[in-house]
């Protein structure tokens, strides 16, 4: 009995070690399924269609209101091109919501504004050498409403007859235009030139879900405005906490447009 049970126990070490490599196995087998590889790479496969919500945060100062938090949503659409750990996105705007912090000032971004503003290209990276996943998409400078030979650095015009200054909606005035309105009483139309700058930094919190935090800043010029209420360059600042500017990418089914987008943003984005 000595004998048999002498060596029953190493093949019972045997068959515990078979199990557990069989239990790995099976683990990163599952892992694999849920993550797609992209071929030939390590690195998850990030290439598709997909919905992004950007929520960026700051104080701004506005007519009648003084200080308040303002928080602009900005939904788009994206389709991401993968080599490697590199990302090329193709981002397509398909909102842009102002809550300003009180019902007294509301500002509102027509329709020929989002449509002007084209097809964004940024650069981001993945490194899927630690869990989670990382993803991040480094300083990207967007100049809305002008063009400038360097984009980071140049000044912004302050005049519409600056010779940089371009009608990119298209509605016969300089810059880009919005609408606000205070008090429910006073409405104009603005019309305005930005330089906004975003870096985004996140990880892969499920498969088909990136989350993380924007790093933001932003310009804005007053070229002019119907209402002389709403004239002049209002003052604003970053909100201090961080986490406050956030975003989310999910993936979506390619078909997807920005209409299927906004008709399922809650669903979508879990928000």
């Amino acid at each position: 009995m000595r004998a048999l049970a002498a060596t029953s126990r190493p093949c019972r070490r045997r068959a515990a070690r078979l199990n557990a490599a069989w239990v790995i196995t099976a683990l990163l087998a599952g892992c694999f399924v849920c993550v797609p590889q992209a071929r030939g790479s390590e690195e998850p496969d990030f290439s598709g269609a997909w919905a992004e919500i950007q929520v960026l945060s700051e104080f701004a100062r506005l007519p009648l209101v003084g200080e308040a938090a303002r928080t602009s949503t900005v939904i788009l659409r994206v389709t991401i091109e993968q080599t490697g750990s590199s990302l090329v996105l193709r981002e397509t705007f398909c909102a842009t919501e102002i809550d300003n912090g009180s019902a007294i000032a509301t500002t509102s971004i027509p329709s020929a504004f989002l449509s002007s503003l084209g097809e964004l290209v940024a650069e981001a990276s993945i490194d899927a050498s630690t869990l989670p996943t990382r993803f991040v998409q480094p300083w990207t400078t967007e100049v809305r409403g002008a063009r400038l030979e360097n984009p980071d650095t140049d000044s912004l015009p302050t005049t519409a007859s600056d010779p940089r200054v371009v009608d990119q909606d298209g509605d016969g005035k300089p810059g880009l235009t919005v609408r606000v309105s205070a008090l429910g009483i006073f409405r104009g139309d603005v019309y305005i030139i930005q330089r906004v700058r975003t870096r985004l930094v996140g990880t892969l919190v499920s498969p088909g879900r990136i989350e993380g935090l924007i790093e933001w800043t932003t310009e804005q010029v007053t070229l002019g405005a119907t209402n002389a209420l709403f004239l002049g360059n209002l003052p604003s600042r970053p909100d201090p906490f961080p986490e406050h500017s956030f975003f989310v990418l999910v993936r979506i089914d390619p078909v997807w447009t920005c209409a299927d987008i906004l008709a399922h943003r809650d669903a979508v984005f879990g928000r």
